[in-house]
């Protein structure tokens, strides 16, 4: 363990021995987080990784540079079948430590496979459609997504977790017992899979139980029970064979002798009878000819409704697959990163889609590991792109391309909210453009966000010119 204050190796000491930096709570707190990645480690061992994510986040909080516990964490992150979570812990160590770093190989080995690329994204986008369809009770077809996403990422284990409710929903219980014990698979001790199980197990007990009683019940009235003297004699049913068997050929011949009788004597009248039941049959089919068509005037109506019901799921589901739904905004972020992967130095592409990103989406709706990837990225290219953005929008004003001045210095604004320059420039750009309204409110921005700068002093004296400007108009239109 090196000393964080002048890089020398530590002794057991409680201080280091060139530069005297008290390292006593430093080296606990060091000891912690490597306890935590001995713990996670212990765990991914055995398959608990839902205990191992827990332990490996406690040892980063400690240590946020611990790159061998940040890169475990990548890797139980992708056995879990959560592939962006992943992604985003790995390019965190390698910003983190460039040389030396197993997360280079984990990247190249996805960057190596475009095709498995191409499969990440359309198992997060069909596991998404899955829960789509779960939120507006398609619970059938959210099956037949779930089936599809697993035969993608057969380790995916919230899938196999949702495809279980699903089958326990259903009263499925034997399906829903088999998708369990493959999330046992994958994670031995997820708390979530252990309470689905304990359920699936309670109803197939009950169920195995109900029908134990069932077949002791059978078995028992397959036996006659009666009296002799003081003895009770039990007597299986099949024992008199032979004496049902000739009881059997006398009912045939009384049969065959009733049938005789009934030719003769009997079907005269029955036909009779069965005419006047027809005539009745038939009056009563025409008496309910009208509440037949008043029915089925109820369900022209209902099938206008339901038509009109799909219609509004369909747009609730373009909603989520549309160009803005929540599919294309997470795929848009992971276009960025493998942008910023194959070629770090093309800041301008990494710009365009960074600036596409909803910041709304991101401070209010998205995951942690979403919104740890865009700040990274942020944080990795932002100044740059700033820069190189403010310089290209000087260049248009000189040239006289205002609306091309304006795009870029609003994107640099956008990337690097601290330069009072860009924000200066972006009103002289509003103002040659002739966009007097935006240059004024842009100016009033520079005065109150940079008080104490050149550029706030330059901003008033274009808006006192301004309302001179303003005044002196005025004062010509009342003189004529």
């Amino acid at each position: 363990m090196k000393c964080y204050n002048c890089g020398c190796e530590l002794s057991e000491k409680s201080f280091c021995t060139r530069c005297r930096a008290d390292v006593g709570l430093y080296k606990r707190i060091m000891y912690t987080s490597n306890l935590y990645y001995n713990e996670g480690l212990d765990k991914a061992l055995v398959r608990d990784l839902s205990g191992a994510v827990v332990s490996l986040r406690q040892s980063l909080k400690f240590n946020k540079e611990n790159i061998e516990a940040r890169n475990l964490l990548g890797l139980v992150y992708y056995e879990m079948g959560e592939v962006v979570a992943a992604l985003s812990e790995w390019v965190i160590s390698k910003n983190l430590r460039e040389d030396k770093n197993l997360a280079d190989d984990y990247i190249n080995d996805l960057q190596a496979d475009p095709g498995r690329l191409e499969t990440i994204n359309n198992t997060v986008k069909k596991y998404n459609l899955a829960l789509a369809y779960c939120y507006n009770d398609s619970k059938d077809l959210a099956v037949i997504q779930l089936k599809k996403v697993l035969s993608l990422n057969p380790r995916f284990l919230q899938a196999h977790q949702l495809l279980a409710l699903l089958y326990i929903d259903a009263q499925e219980w034997d399906k829903a017992r088999k998708e369990l014990n493959k999330c046992l698979k994958i994670d031995a001790n997820n708390t979530m899979t252990l309470l689905y199980l304990r359920e699936v197990d309670l109803q197939l007990a009950t169920t195995q139980e109900e029908a134990g009683t069932k077949k002791k019940k059978k078995k028992k009235n397959d036996v006659v029970t009666y009296q002799s003297g003081n003895e009770t004699i039990i007597q299986p049913v099949n024992m008199n064979e032979s004496v049902q068997g000739n009881t059997f050929v006398n009912i045939i011949i009384g049969v065959l002798i009733g049938l005789a009788v009934a030719l003769f004597l009997i079907t005269p009248a029955r036909i009779q009878n069965a005419q006047s039941e027809s005539t009745a049959a038939l009056k009563e089919v025409s008496e309910n000819l009208d509440q037949k068509t008043s029915e089925v005037a109820d369900l022209t109506t209902r099938i206008d409704m339901l038509e009109s019901e799909n219609t509004n799921l369909k747009e609730q589901l373009e909603s989520f697959t549309g160009s803005d739904g929540q599919f294309q905004i997470v795929e848009g972020l992971l276009a960025t990163a493998n942008a910023y992967l194959n070629n770090p130095e093309d800041y301008r592409t990494i710009a365009d889609s960074l600036y596409s990103v909803d910041r709304t989406y991101v401070s209010e709706q998205a995951s942690d590991a979403y919104r740890a990837l865009y700040s990274k990225l942020m944080e990795l290219v932002g100044s740059q792109v700033a820069a190189s953005l403010y310089e290209s929008g000087r260049t248009a004003i000189n040239q006289g391309d205002y609306s091309t001045a304006i795009d870029e210095l609003e994107k640099a604004w956008y990337f690097d909210e601290t330069n009072s320059d860009v924000l200066y420039q972006l009103a002289q750009a509003y103002r040659l453009s002739d966009n007097m309204e935006k240059a004024k409110e842009t100016y009033q921005r520079v005065i109150e966000l940079f008080p104490e700068s050149s550029n706030a002093l330059s901003a008033q004296e274009h808006l006192n010119g301004g309302n001179e400007d303003a005044a002196e108009g005025a004062g010509e239109a009342d003189g004529e």
